[in-house]
């Protein structure tokens, strides 16, 4: 599944960058490459990765099966993060669920996009038969981008996410893929 990595891609405006599977070694890369994110994508991510011993544990402990990230690089530089994840036992084996991190030097490139379709590909390339993503609902763009990658928003959670460091709560829209 992981044999054509690194693969070089060609976003809509001719930028290249290549994708491929996290590595141990890309501890440094990945913790810059979040502690340069703005506050504002910082404040509704699950888990805090400006907090180095997180990232630390994230490269030291890579289970592909379990959470497959894949990166997006140029230049030796990280520009996004994706990640499938995945249940291996459990009522939800059959399902997995993507997040996908941008730098805001690349956006609006077709990126996110093409990030998404990447990770539906080894999604059923896993045998799974759903994806799942949960995105803040007041970011449009991204809802936009599962959408046009044949994701319906199935439910909105009101109030169901809190800001880690202001204690706002905000929206959370559902969105599900079938690939069977």
């Amino acid at each position: 599944m992981l044999e054509e990595y690194p693969k070089e891609v060609l976003l809509k405006d001719g930028f290249s960058c290549n994708l491929r599977p996290m590595i141990a070694d890309d501890l440094e890369g990945l913790y810059r490459f979040f502690v340069s994110l703005p506050e504002e994508d910082l404040r509704y991510l699950r888990d805090d990765p400006t907090d180095r011993r997180l990232v630390e544990k994230w490269c030291r402990e890579i289970n592909y099966d379990k959470v497959l990230p894949i990166l997006a690089e140029y230049e030796d530089k990280i520009l996004a993060n994706a990640t499938l994840h995945r249940q291996t036992t459990g009522w939800e084996k059959h399902v997995g669920e993507i997040r996908v991190t941008i730098s805001t030097e690349v956006r609006q490139r077709g990126l996110g996009s093409r990030l998404v379709e990447e990770l539906t590909s080894l999604a059923r390339a896993a045998g799974l038969n759903k994806l799942l993503a949960r995105v803040i609902a007041s970011q449009t763009d991204a809802i936009t981008v599962f959408e046009k990658n044949g994701f319906n928003q199935v439910a909105t959670l009101k109030n169901f996410v809190k800001d880690v460091h202001h204690g706002d709560y905000q929206d959370i829209a559902v969105l599900v893929k079938d690939l069977s």
